[in-house]
């Protein structure tokens, strides 16, 4: 009889362990919100349209830049050999294409995919423009070029 009743005693306590455990977890897995995925570009072509083209042979080198243009100030014109992507951050900013004056406006919170070997510039809005600059290039290639 004794070893009945421990048996007793030690199936309750395991079910009630069992039991505390599962809604603990319950409740965390409930607390826990789940992680959200947004795509903000996914693009085969510059702002403009232009196909992007191969990536140069050699190194890989990734490159992340925060550019923090002050408000009415325009960049100098100027190109990339490399594939990259700008993401405001804050503010407001126009992209100018140099050739023709093509331009597009962006506001925080967009993404513009860049120009490749086309003179372009930046312009910052009136409340300045900052910018988180990705760039997929090459180990030696300079990032921008006059």
């Amino acid at each position: 009889m004794k070893n009945r009743f421990k048996r007793a005693v030690t199936m309750s306590c395991a079910a009630l362990c069992v039991a505390v455990v599962a809604r603990a977890q319950m409740s965390v897995s409930q607390a826990a919100a789940p992680f959200q995925t947004e795509t903000l570009l996914e693009t085969q072509s510059s702002w403009d349209g232009t196909p992007y083209k191969a990536y140069p042979a050699g190194t890989p080198q990734l490159s992340v830049l925060k550019i923090v243009i002050p408000p009415g100030e325009a960049l100098k014109w100027h190109l990339h050999d490399v594939p990259n992507a700008a993401y405001v951050a804050a503010g407001a900013l126009t992209v100018e294409r140099h050739r023709d004056g093509l331009h597009r406006s962006l506001k925080a919170g967009e993404v513009l995919p860049e120009m490749v070997k086309s003179l372009h510039r930046g312009i910052a809005g009136p409340q300045g423009a900052t910018l988180i600059v990705f760039y997929a290039g090459k180990k030696g290639v300079p990032l921008s070029r006059p």
